[in-house]
């Protein structure tokens, strides 16, 4: 099996069924699937084959996962890239992948002819959303390609499980992006771990408000809903107000959301006015959820909410079901059904095997095994020999794990701050302040300081306006919760928190912002 070979599975279980929502625009399986032949035939009349990469700076639109679908049955490799990035960034990518063609949007015009300045292995573009008169010349019309030809016609080529499906490439929130390599068997594992976790049905209605660069976006939760031939509701741009909106219109019934996208729904003035009934689960990770907050998602927005950890390298690896939302909060959960996890001493002075496991309850590594694992960097020996040891992915992320089996991220290693000789995980303060009334969001980092090394720094979002620094120390230095030489040092309010697509804290942003400034 392959990607393409589920589409066309699904295609003939579920030719008429309703398959890709976007705007007022709907295809069915059948409908869908023409669109997506017509495409990669374009695409090979452009002298795309088996294995040439295609880059993606696209929009979360139709015109991201229809290309997507054409890369697979072609045997191509997509290179989907955050619409976000700037030029500079958009040709490293290009460049690092080797891209034969790139597919745009509109929108993006003018980072897109300032990276074809920088880069000039990339023989075709093709523009999406541009009336025919302002495309540039030289370049081809989305629009033309996928509405031109015979639909009935399927590619010929037909990908092996070890095939490359894709080049996801890393957040870069740890350094410059790297292209992690996805096979059509990872992702075929990651699909099928989903659809058994959260137990997909034909009847589910998703809905796309993560990017579909994103493997949590495109690999853990759309093509899991088109394995077993949902439906796929894309919204362009994320909205709290819009989201609630499609809720109630399309009658979605999973949701993946990261915790500030859940917090702004249910904060929302608005969000008692509409119908959310519908919802049957909602799935989240990246951040930390308030326990406060926690029982109003369950109370008032959704009874099922899954809590996942994952990386773009393995995907999703762990996870915290429904029943135990409550009993075990904040924790991520157990090891999803196709995977294995071990804790391990951590220790950067040397090379650590993966049989030196740590004891309940201590701080270590977490190292993952499983076949949705990835196999390297593209064209980076060197990360890829640092990252994959003795079969297993070094995660580079600090856990610890509790006698019942259940596994509690305490940030990054790199993260980690050193204090005065003390190690202290920035996750252990945070879920102590999320405990504080009137904060909404935090984060924690270690920023120089010429006396202890380094001083832990909290940076907060208020959940009331009022909250003053005084308050959250007092909170800290009584609450019996944390010690004293964990207790932040600095403290500093902001309007929000830097984060990526994902939801992930850019920490690296605030010590560069913030490393050299005044004690707050």
């Amino acid at each position: 099996m392959n990607i393409a070979s589920i589409l066309i599975q699904a295609v003939d279980r579920y030719p008429n069924k309703e398959a890709l929502v976007f705007g007022e625009r709907r295809w069915t399986y059948a409908q869908w699937n023409a669109r997506i032949n017509r495409l990669a035939q374009g695409l090979v009349e452009l002298g795309v084959r088996p294995f040439d990469r295609v880059a993606l700076y696209l929009s979360t639109d139709e015109a991201s996962v229809t290309t997507y679908f054409a890369c697979q049955k072609l045997g191509a490799v997509a290179v989907p890239m955050n619409f976000r990035l700037a030029a500079g960034e958009v040709a490293h990518i290009l460049r690092d992948s080797g891209a034969r063609l790139l597919v745009y949007s509109h929108s993006l015009l003018a980072n897109t002819l300032d990276a074809q300045k920088q880069v000039h292995s990339v023989h075709d573009f093709i523009s999406v959303g541009a009336p025919p008169d302002e495309i540039p010349e030289g370049h081809f019309r989305f629009e033309t390609l996928a509405e031109s030809g015979d639909g009935s016609v399927e590619p010929a080529y037909r990908a092996a499980p070890e095939h490359l499906s894709a080049l996801v490439y890393t957040s870069g929130t740890t350094g410059r992006a790297k292209g992690v390599m996805h096979t059509h068997g990872n992702d075929l594992a990651i699909s099928m771990n989903c659809v058994m976790e959260y137990s997909l049905t034909p009847s589910d209605r998703a809905l796309h408000i993560a990017p579909l660069y994103h493997v949590g976006g495109m690999q853990a939760f759309y093509l899991p809903h088109m394995f077993v031939g949902g439906t796929n509701v894309v919204e362009g741009r994320y909205q709290a107000l819009k989201t609630l909106e499609t809720i109630e219109a399309q009658r979605i019934t999973t949701l993946f959301a990261v915790p500030t996208q859940i917090q702004e729904m249910l904060f929302h003035p608005r969000f008692k006015e509409f119908d959310v009934s519908s919802l049957r689960m909602i799935t989240t990770g990246g951040a930390a959820i308030a326990s406060a907050t926690m029982e109003r998602v369950l109370d008032e927005f959704c009874p099922n909410l899954f809590n996942g950890y994952g990386m773009t390298e393995a995907s999703l690896t762990l996870l915290l079901h429904p029943r135990d939302a409550l009993a075990k909060l904040g924790s991520c959960g157990k090891p999803t059904l196709i995977s294995n996890a071990r804790i391990i001493t951590h220790d950067p002075a040397r090379d650590v095997r993966p049989d030196e496991v740590v004891r309940h309850s201590e701080v270590g590594q977490l190292v993952v095994q499983g076949p949705q694992m990835m196999p390297g960097y593209w064209s980076n020996t060197l990360e890829t020999d640092k990252k994959l040891k003795y079969g297993w992915l070094y995660t580079g992320d600090l856990f610890s794990r509790d006698e019942d089996g259940y596994f509690t991220f305490h940030g990054r290693a790199d993260d980690m701050i050193v204090s005065g000789g003390e190690n202290i995980y920035p996750r252990e303060v945070e879920e102590v302040l999320y405990r504080c009334p009137g904060v909404k969001e935090a984060a924690v980092v270690g920023l120089p300081d010429p006396k202890w090394g380094s001083v832990v720094s909290a940076f907060i979002v208020r959940a009331e306006p009022h909250l003053t620094v005084e308050q959250v120390d007092d909170f800290c230095r009584n609450s019996g919760l944390i010690a004293a030489f964990k207790r932040p040092r600095q403290i500093r309010f902001l309007d929000e928190l830097p984060v990526n697509p994902s939801g992930k804290v850019l920490k690296r942003e605030l010590v560069s912002q913030y490393g050299q400034g005044a004690p707050a």
